[in-house]
Formats: C-alpha cells, structure tokens, sequence
C-alpha cells in the first residue's frame, strides 16, 4: 500500500490534464498512487488520461459533483496514510510529494501546506499556507509577494485546497470535506474544523506547485461570486466559536458590505444577492452543523482568536 495518495479532480479539464499528471509521474519519490476523479466531463477528458496515463487509475462519476464530493469519493476509494489533493490546473515541482510529507513526523500535523507559484509569473506566490481573519474570511498568505518571501516552514491556519495534505487519522477525526459547500472555501472549513479540534497545520516552502490561477471557473465569474460569497457565511456560521462570533460579528457585516459594494461594481450584483439569498434558505442544516462542530471543539476560544488576523479592513480597502 503506498503511503501518499494524490487525487485530481477534473471536470472538462482535457487541456490541463498532461502537464498537471505528468509532473506526478516525474515525482522524486515514486510508491505514488495517483486517482484522477471525473466529475463527469464530456470533452474526452478519460478517454485521454486511459490512453496516456494508464498508471493512474481514475474514478468516472456520472455528473458534476462539485471539488468538495469529488475529493471525498477520491479520499473513499483510497487507502494511504496520507492524501494529497491537486487542483488539475497546477503543476507540481519533482520534489513535491516528498517535501509535502517532511513535516508528518509530528504526529498532531494533521495538514500540510504547500507553496503555491503563479505558474504565468514564477517570480509571484499564489499563496504559502492560509490565513483566516478574524470576519471569518480565508486569504492566501503572501499572494502576489516575491516567490522567495516566506523561506520558513512554520505553522500556519490553513492550506489551499490547490495543493494540501491531510492525515488520513485526522479525516477519521474532523470528517471529510462538507459537500454542501460544493466548490470554494471547503478547505477553509475542513482547516477550521481541525484548529477546534487541536490539529496543527505546517506551512512547507520546499513543496512547490505551479498554479494557472483560477483556469476553471474564471477569475470574477458568476460561479466564483455565487459560491464564494454564498459559502463565507457558511464558514462563519458553522465555524467561528460563540464567544468570537458575536464579538466579530459587526465586523463580518461590515465586510459583507464592502463586498456587495466591490462585486456591484464588477457587475455581479445579482450573483452577490442570490449567493445570501441561498444561505439564509439554507441556514437551518449550517446551523445543525455548528452545533455538532464547536460541541466537539477541543480547544478555546482564546486559542482560535490567536490564530486569526484582525487586520481585515486594510487589507479589503486595499482591494486584496
């Protein structure tokens, strides 16, 4: 049985696919088990990977499930240690796979971060590990800083869903990625969940990945509003422990105004509407989930509150 499985969710990716799954054939160590999940493409996206990728196996669903349910039917049907996930339109440096399990020797990583390079500019981060501020937002750590910036491994909040590993005893643990997230900030909640339960997630600079940012859904979509603005009120909702939530609360308004203000502007007001139109019907299942997250929450509030970054307001008045 290998110990590293990495898993490509793909949906009409054909183009991505042969710079994404070659490089994991080029990985330095080689006992990898690669599953590509189809999310029921119909550019010919399978036919092509049996042809010329017959070592990866591939799990062919019959529609689109979402990244969420993709990874998670990719986490079911494997059985290592430890599970990478690759986003099919990054590309990965030979020694990946084998810098990304560094850090595993301690046994409370339960994430490991990679460092993320924007693959048009090699000169710029994507991001190196997650930030959470404190109005319950994810943010890439270092996005857009020189490539060379954070040289460190160190512990960080949470890592992109581009390219994470998670410890397959800590899935058992949180439980897997929430469907109903469906795509975007779903590795935000799953690195949530493992900070309330006292796993640590480490930042690790020598696992580089070349990102072609936002080459699926498209930078400012409708997808990307809609999902994206839909699923920060279901992290923060599900996620933030009382005593924080109401103390934040203002200030998680106060960004959900400066947001609907931004995407007005792009022309996604209504994008923007419907993403809080769907959550408040939806809110009644989020808040079942919180119940039975933060009951099985194992460390305080105050512990969660040194994690997060309250510098929020400059960083969205300066458009990041």
């Amino acid at each position: 049985m290998s110990k590293l499985s990495v898993i490509v969710v793909n949906w009409n990716g054909r183009q991505l696919l042969p710079e994404c799954l070659s490089s994991l054939n080029n990985q330095s160590i080689g006992d990898i088990d690669v599953l590509l999940v189809d999310n029921g493409s119909t550019d010919g996206s399978v036919d092509y990977v049996r042809s010329e990728f017959p070592k990866v196996r591939i799990l062919a669903l019959e529609r689109n499930s979402g990244f969420a349910a993709g990874n998670n039917r990719g986490i079911e049907a494997s059985s290592s240690e430890f599970v990478a996930l690759l986003n099919n339109d990054a590309v990965a440096d030979r020694h990946w796979a084998e810098r990304l399990l560094d850090p595993t020797t301690d046994a409370r990583v339960g994430i490991v971060a990679s460092k993320v390079v924007l693959y048009g500019d090699r000169r710029r981060l994507d991001s190196a590990g997650d930030g959470m501020a404190a109005v319950g937002v994810g943010y890439k750590r270092g996005h857009l800083a020189p490539s060379d910036s954070y040289p460190s491994a160190e512990g960080v909040f949470g890592a992109s869903g581009c390219a994470m590993l998670l410890r397959r005893s800590m899935l058992a643990d949180i439980g897997l990625l929430d469907e109903d997230f469906f795509l975007l900030y779903e590795d935000c909640d799953l690195c949530f969940r493992a900070q309330l339960r006292g796993w640590k997630c480490r930042y690790a600079p020598g696992a580089v990945v070349y990102h072609k940012l936002n080459a699926t859904i498209g930078k400012l979509s409708r997808v990307h509003v809609f999902y994206g603005q839909r699923n920060v009120e279901y992290l923060y909702f599900k996620d933030m422990p009382g005593r924080l939530f109401w103390r934040y609360l203002p200030a998680h308004l106060l960004n959900a105004m400066l947001a609907f203000l931004y995407f007005s502007s792009k022309g996604q007001f209504r994008s923007y509407m419907e993403s809080k139109i769907n959550f408040l019907r939806n809110i009644r299942p989020v808040l079942q989930k919180r119940k039975e997250v933060q009951a099985r929450r194992t460390i305080s509030s105050q512990d969660i509150s040194r994690l997060l970054d309250r510098r929020w307001l400059r960083a969205r008045l300066a458009g990041k």
